[in-house]
């Protein structure tokens, strides 16, 4: 029999020792290049936000273009100038005749697209009745009556 010595025995303790060591730094670089990961991740979801944003901004703003191009169209027209120099200006074609009158307002209203008269009506206030009293009408006298 042979006796073992320290020497012997050194060998599996320091291949026993490695591998915690080298799970360890194996469990460092996984835990390193998983955050990198999730922060390019987020960076990339961020960046694709602001380009929805932008995007929608520009359709926004496109929108807003249009609507500018064609109230230039408009006041370019022949028939917006003429209303701009007969309301603005007091101008009149060479053989027209002018009457003003005194007491009405001075813009004409046979020329303006929309007229809109606001007519608020006098409301009478209503007495509303609480859910149980509307309850013992509609059993009791067959009919709601809410004022």
């Amino acid at each position: 029999m042979m006796v073992k010595n320290a020497k012997d025995t050194a060998p599996g303790w320091r291949k026993m020792a490695r591998w915690p060591i080298f799970l360890l730094a194996n469990l460092a670089v996984v835990l390193v290049l998983g955050i990198s990961t999730a922060r390019e991740t987020f960076r990339g979801w961020t960046a694709d936000r602001e380009v929805a944003a932008l995007e929608a901004e520009a359709q926004t703003l496109e929108g807003r273009k249009m609507q500018l191009e064609s109230l230039a169209a408009e006041l370019v027209s022949n028939e917006r100038i003429e209303y701009e120099a007969r309301t603005r200006l007091g101008q009149k074609k060479p053989d027209e005749r002018v009457i003003v009158l005194e007491g009405f307002s001075a813009t004409p209203t046979w020329n303006d697209p929309v007229r809109s008269v606001s007519v608020t009506p006098e409301i009478a206030p209503q007495v509303t009745k609480s859910n149980p009293q509307l309850w013992w009408e509609y059993f009791f006298h067959g009919e709601i009556n809410q004022s």
